[in-house]
This record gives structure tokens, sequence and C-alpha cells, in this order.
């Protein structure tokens, strides 16, 4: 909304020099009755003196130049596109959240479903405690279509070796742990998406 004077005219009613005011005031589309962001603008007049209010179809001949001038050069406060610009804000965040998610989808399904890549032989610690004091050993002894086998030692403690390794899978392997099964998407999800297998260079 704008309020001017028009200093120039004097009122059509009482004949009052430089009591009239211009007001502009802005239409708006509503949604469920809020208001959304400005459509047009309308003016009225005002008189000081005697408080004649006219709108754009009752005013004189005389009025329309001045107030369409005051109309032209009003301008819409950004805060009347807030809603719109907050609307617009939720669709961009809603639209990247949805990519960004069906990135990380594809990814897991790659990750999950492709087949594992393992050679007979590869070893992978992985921690029994999350101080990282305890650990543990796998090696690869099997792969299939859809699964690897595997091997695991019992918890191990101590600094870790290519020898220690080596002496740990030959004697703190346990009876039931000498031949372990995971399917492709168990075994792809440990080693490569949680981590929790890390591979021994």
């Amino acid at each position: 909304m704008a309020i001017a004077p028009l200093s120039r005219l004097a009122c059509a009613q009482c004949q009052t020099p430089g009591a009239l005011s211009c007001t502009v005031f802005s239409r708006y589309a509503h949604l469920f009755w809020i208001p959304a962001f400005p459509i047009g603008k309308f003016s009225v007049t005002v008189c000081e003196h005697c408080k004649q209010v006219l709108t754009a179809r009752e005013m004189p001949a005389s009025y329309h130049a001045p107030v369409q001038e005051i109309q032209r050069q009003a301008k819409t406060p950004l805060t009347h596109f807030a809603l719109l610009a907050l609307f617009g804000l939720f669709l961009i965040i809603s639209l990247l959240i949805n990519i960004f998610d069906g990135q990380k989808n594809t990814t897991e399904t790659t990750i999950s479903t492709a087949p594992a890549q393992e050679i007979v032989g590869t070893r992978y610690k992985f921690d029994v405690t999350d101080d990282g004091r305890q650990y543990g050993l796998l090696e690869v002894i099997d792969v299939t279509a859809d699964s690897v086998h595997y091997r695991m030692t019992n918890p191990l403690r101590g600094s870790l070796t290519a020898g220690s390794a080596s002496q740990a899978l030959r004697d703190s392997v346990a009876p039931a742990n000498a031949h372990q099964r995971a399917s492709t998407q168990q075994w792809n999800y440990s080693s490569k998406g949680q981590g929790l297998f890390k591979r021994l260079d």
C-alpha cells in the first residue's frame, strides 16, 4: 500500500485545494483464503477536508492522469511475494531431496546386487569392539555366483602383520567358523556399503 498527496488538485466535492491524497492498494491471488501474491493494483482518493472517498470508476476525469501516475510509480514490496517464494523454495527442496534419495537408492542397489568380485585368499579385518582393541580376520575360501565363502578367526589382540595374520588364520579359527557363507548382498553390504570388513593389502 502506498499513499501520495494530489497537491495540484482541488476536491471535486468541496473544492478544497491540496486536501486530496491517493492510496494505492494491491489485489492478491488467494490460496485457501491466504493472500499468496499480488496480481494488480487499484487506487482510491480521499479528501482530508470533506472525507469523500472515490474509487477509480467514481473519480472525475481530472483525477485520472495523476492517480494513474502514482499507481504506476507505487512499488510492490518484495515481502508481498513471501508466500510464493516459500512455496517455490519448498518445491526446490523437495525436488533436491527426491534426486538425492534416487541417487542413494541407485547406489545402494548397485552395491547390494552386483556380483561379488572377490579372489580366493583375500583377507579382511573387522573390529570386534568399538575401541578397536579386539579385531577379527576373514579369509575368502570360495566364491560362487550368489555367495562368498570364508573362514573367520576368534577375536584377536595385538599388532597385525602379514605373518601374524597368516598365523591367526591358521591357528585361531574355531571349527564352527572354518567355513562360513554370506550371500552376495550381505557380503557387498559388509565389505563395500557399510565398510564393516576392511580389506588387508
